[in-house]
């Protein structure tokens, strides 16, 4: 399928796990087979002396039930289930481990992703002209290519390794035996783990190309990832909004705790800042502040209830710059704020 040239930018996590829950995931079969065959490799090299003198045992043990008689009076039974027991004992390590890689490959390859979508049907797979299309596609072609060069490479490998080894193997037909098996098995493990490799090595290609591919399937339009943005984030409009309603509460709070400030140092009319001051805290607090429109209601706020109103436009300006609100003054500004007290406690002492 060509990819629209309008997607130029990377899938965004939300896009990613929405691809994962309708079950589109990169994917490589071969990696899989790969995995497979080292892991069940290396687990023969592990039992498969064990195995195979198993499997010597249960053949004698078949043999001397061979003889006449020896499946009369339930003998059947009895070799039906030693026949289980040993499919049992031969296979069960295999299967166990095969269940296992594949759970792990999976797992490296995709992640923790399980969705049921993939599984509902889909009817338009029906439609013959769709089916068409497919059969003819660009990837479809891409995998024939790939399958034929991987057969390809695997046959030359083949070819490589028994080459050499082809006068060797006509001549077991003069050897005994034990030597002849032993000639074949070194043969063959050769032959197993080169295409082993080989595979190997395919398998890592094929999924970094998948990887690819799907990472290009999931690209984004910027108006996509613009879309996205004010869904998570909300239209500029209504944040906007949000943060005026915010502001107008929070200024309604601030003017509400005028009346309970000691102080109002004004610059004199486009700065205000109400400081409170008692014995409960250790320095004096910023209870509000404001500029122009916002200093004009705190100063009428302080006369309507009857707080103090100072015009120091130094200090006006140091502490709306220096303190927020409901914070206490900052160490620098003491003695400039002490001697500001001092001349309001000694204006209430005077009245």
């Amino acid at each position: 399928m060509a990819q629209d040239p309008s997607r130029t930018e990377k899938a965004t996590p939300k896009r990613r796990q929405k691809a994962r829950d309708e079950g589109s995931v990169a994917r490589s079969p071969d990696f899989n087979s790969a995995i497979l065959l080292w892991g069940n490799f290396f687990m023969f090299l592990g039992l498969g002396s064990a195995t195979l003198a198993l499997l010597m045992k249960q053949v004698s043990h078949f043999l001397q039930l061979a003889r006449p008689g020896a499946l009369a009076d339930g003998g059947m039974a009895t070799l039906l289930a030693d026949v289980l027991m040993i499919l049992g004992r031969l296979l069960l390590p295999f299967l166990c481990l095969n269940f296992l890689l594949a759970l792990a490959t999976g797992l490296a390859q995709r992640g923790f992703s399980f969705s049921t979508k993939p599984l509902l049907p889909k009817f338009d797979r029906l439609n013959p002209v769709q089916g068409f299309k497919r059969i003819f596609s660009v990837r479809a072609i891409v995998d024939l290519i790939k399958s034929l060069a991987k057969f390809a490479l695997l046959a030359w490998i083949t070819y490589l390794v028994l080459e050499p080894r082809i006068p060797m193997l006509l001549a077991t037909l003069r050897l005994p035996l034990g030597q002849s098996l032993d000639i074949f098995q070194s043969a063959l493990f050769t032959l197993y783990r080169n295409l082993m490799l080989a595979m190997l090595v395919l398998a890592m290609a094929d999924f970094a190309w998948q990887r690819s591919n799907w990472e290009k399937s999931i690209r984004m339009t910027k108006q996509e990832v613009k879309d996205e943005m004010k869904d998570s984030e909300g239209a500029p409009e209504i944040k906007q909004r949000q943060k005026a309603i915010m502001m107008a509460v929070a200024r309604r709070r601030m003017l509400a705790e005028i009346p309970k400030a000691t102080v109002v140092v004004t610059n004199p009319t486009h700065v205000a800042v109400a400081l409170k001051y008692d014995e409960k805290t250790a320095a004096p607090v910023c209870v509000a502040k404001g500029l122009d429109h916002l200093a004009l209601k705190i100063r009428e706020r302080a006369r309507e209830a009857g707080v103090p109103i100072l015009e120091r436009p130094d200090l006006a300006r140091a502490l709306y710059k220096t303190v927020e609100i409901e914070q206490p003054i900052p160490r620098d500004l003491y003695q400039a704020v002490a001697q500001v007290l001092a001349f309001v406690y000694r204006l209430r002492g005077a009245a």
